[in-house]
């Protein structure tokens, strides 16, 4: 028989005295926790298996799963990061994103993972999760959509009116404080949209399939420098349409811009970045093999670029 040390408690408080839930909607919100869960559990390489545990019912629906894994201490700190992501709140009053996110924070936030990692691999005392972790975690895409999803499927069922989360010992007592959050606040949590900031790739290269150079309602067709992948785009440089419209630029195969890129992205039902658009801003150059242009438009976006950086070296030095 397997020992749990480790188990995660999930309370529903209801309006009434009942102790019993619609199915559907325990089970749609609680697949986000689990997903959650799993996600957390992989990105610090711990290995774990969760299971349901019957027990005794009480007021409101109360729900325990028992953790196995490799290492009790391992699982403990797993489920202090989860119960601290899953609290903290998504959006501001308004409706605001809690945090801006950028692709340093990205990168910020898989840096103290892997240090999280390590540390836990060599079984390092006194691990504990940063403050910033739980941040950049708490307003990743990936985590806002299982919490969004969660909330909104409980804010559904109008009796609930608040949710705890606990981490229990093996004996299903406390081994910290309750975390909780009342029907009031679920709002936080709910995105309002699945579109996500568009962000810039000014270092963008295409090599040029297809261009279009009289609707521009109809995209052009490229591969992306980034992953190689083949991508329909916007081209709204119009100083570079009209120059290979009139033949001053002559479009041949294998023809490659570097540009500056948008790209729109959204987030999809898992949570998972998609890219939706893309729409190319300003041609700086074009290459064919290894002859290379910079258009007038690049010559003047390289300009802005290099005063934006000794403005910068300015302020920051004087």
């Amino acid at each position: 028989m397997i020992k749990f040390d480790n188990k995660l408690e999930l309370r529903y408080y209801f309006s009434d005295k009942s102790n019993y839930m619609d199915a559907m909607i325990k089970h749609r919100s609680e697949k986000e926790v689990l997903s959650l869960v799993r996600t957390l559990a992989d990105m610090l390489d711990i290995k774990m298996t969760v299971y349901c545990e019957s027990f005794a019912q009480q007021e409101g629906f109360r729900e325990i799963w028992s953790v196995a894994g490799e290492n009790s201490r391992l699982i403990s700190v797993l489920l202090n990061l989860f119960m601290q992501v899953w609290a903290r709140p998504s959006l501001l009053v308004g409706g605001q994103p809690a945090q801006d996110r950028s692709a340093a924070d990205e990168e910020k936030m898989q840096r103290e993972i892997a240090l999280v990692r390590t540390n836990l691999r060599k079984k390092s005392p006194g691990i504990t999760v940063t403050r910033e972790l739980v941040e950049l975690l708490s307003a990743s895409p990936r985590v806002c959509k299982c919490k969004s999803n969660f909330y909104e499927a409980v804010r559904g069922y109008p009796k609930v009116t608040k949710f705890t989360l606990r981490e229990l010992n093996e004996n299903n007592r406390s081994r910290s404080g309750s975390l909780e959050v009342k029907c009031e606040q679920f709002d936080y949590y709910i995105l309002r949209s699945d579109e996500l900031p568009s962000v810039k790739d000014n270092k963008a290269t295409i090599e040029i399939i297809s261009p279009v150079l009289k609707d521009a309602r109809y995209r052009w067709k490229g591969i992306y420098n980034k992953g190689g992948e083949t991508i329909d785009f916007y081209m709204c440089d119009e100083d570079f349409k009209k120059d290979m419209f009139d033949e001053k630029i002559v479009f041949k195969s294998g023809m490659c811009i570097d540009c500056v890129l948008e790209i729109q992205r959204k987030m999809s039902e898992l949570g998972e970045v998609v890219n939706i658009s893309y729409t190319v801003e300003t041609v700086i150059r074009t290459r064919f093999d290894k002859m290379e242009i910079v258009t007038p438009q690049g010559k003047r976006h390289l300009r802005k670029l290099e005063a934006e950086k000794k403005q910068l070296t300015l302020d920051l030095f004087g």
